[in-house]
């Protein structure tokens, strides 16, 4: 016991232990969520954004999870002497406690009891003048638009994955120490929103022969889940409100910031992306506000935190 303490004084910072403390918390939250649904509203839910992970074993996760313990602490036990391969080490223990972490809570909050909240957001947008039925005929009618937002709004996965990567192989610690906080961060706030205020999405509400088969599935499995009917497919996705599409293109855009050759393209291209959710009709416009200002909130903390942490990391060595 007294070794681990020794590490945690001596090796960690403020970025890592709040890295942990997050990843803690929202495996935990999510799991209670889960348990919850089990125990009280038995909500017939699928595993969702993970569609190979029903076919590992117990012993292949247990495995795995102890890879992911090591790629962490090892990075974090390695820093000063091995600067360079420490960070890709841990960053590749980032990448993995992050990912489960995203995946036990998004599941645990599909079980949401609450009552949509999909009305309101339409009379905000009729505020602001927005019609995303007529958005979306103007989108269709133009199809080499249409064609430009369907590939920016389809890239972001590939983005989640990539950009965070090249992070971790170019050795960029404090790119990959604020947008994981920021990612982590945003994520409990944004699905916390939802739990207690949920959405359908835009293709609940609106009638348009433009809606695509995964955006119908979006809004019918919260209508499947919430009526005990059992679904099977995992297509489209689950939040509208706050839009983590907006949210995650912020946060990859920021951490490009560093470097202006990169920083321009991929800002370009996720504001693109940012436009395409609501002209595709996969959110409403107060979705955008809303993850534009949880996109900011999350950066903010993350950037507090990594400036105490080197503070404090420069004065202890």
């Amino acid at each position: 016991m007294q070794s681990i303490f020794y590490f945690f004084k001596n090796y960690t910072t403020l970025l890592d232990r709040v890295f942990m403390m997050l990843v803690a918390f929202g495996l935990l939250s999510g799991t209670t969520l889960i348990m919850l649904n089990q125990i009280d509203f038995h909500f017939p839910t699928i595993l969702l954004f993970a569609t190979h992970i029903s076919s590992l074993s117990w012993l292949q996760g247990v495995l795995l999870m102890i890879l992911g313990f090591v790629f962490l602490f090892y990075g974090i036990y390695s820093r000063r002497t091995s600067p360079r391969s420490s960070t890709f080490i841990w960053g590749l223990g980032l990448l993995f406690w992050c990912l489960l972490t995203n995946l036990i809570f998004v599941n645990g909050v599909q079980s949401t009891p609450f009552s949509p909240i999909d009305p309101l957001l339409v009379k905000i947008d009729r505020l602001f003048g927005i019609n995303t039925p007529a958005l979306m005929t103007w989108t269709h009618n133009h199809p080499f638009v249409h064609s430009i937002f369907h590939f920016t709004y389809e890239s972001l996965v590939f983005e989640l994955l990539g950009i965070p990567i090249l992070l971790t192989i170019f050795g960029a610690q404090k790119q990959l120490g604020i947008f994981y906080i920021a990612q982590l961060s945003s994520l409990f706030i944004g699905n916390f929103i939802y739990y207690f205020y949920p959405t359908m999405a835009p293709s609940g509400v609106f009638h348009s022969p433009y809606f695509t088969a995964a955006q119908h599935d979006t809004s019918l499995r919260f209508y499947d889940v919430h009526h005990y009917i059992k679904f099977t497919t995992t297509e489209g996705g689950l939040i509208a409100f706050p839009s983590f599409h907006v949210v995650w293109a912020i946060l990859l855009t920021n951490c490009c910031r560093a470097k202006k050759i990169f920083f321009y393209p991929v800002a370009i291209f996720n504001i693109v992306l940012i436009i395409s959710t609501v002209f595709l009709g996969w959110h409403y416009f107060t979705d955008v506000i809303g993850g534009i200002v949880l996109a900011i909130i999350a950066i903010m903390f993350a950037n507090w935190v990594y400036s105490a942490s080197f503070h404090h990391f420069q004065r202890r060595t």
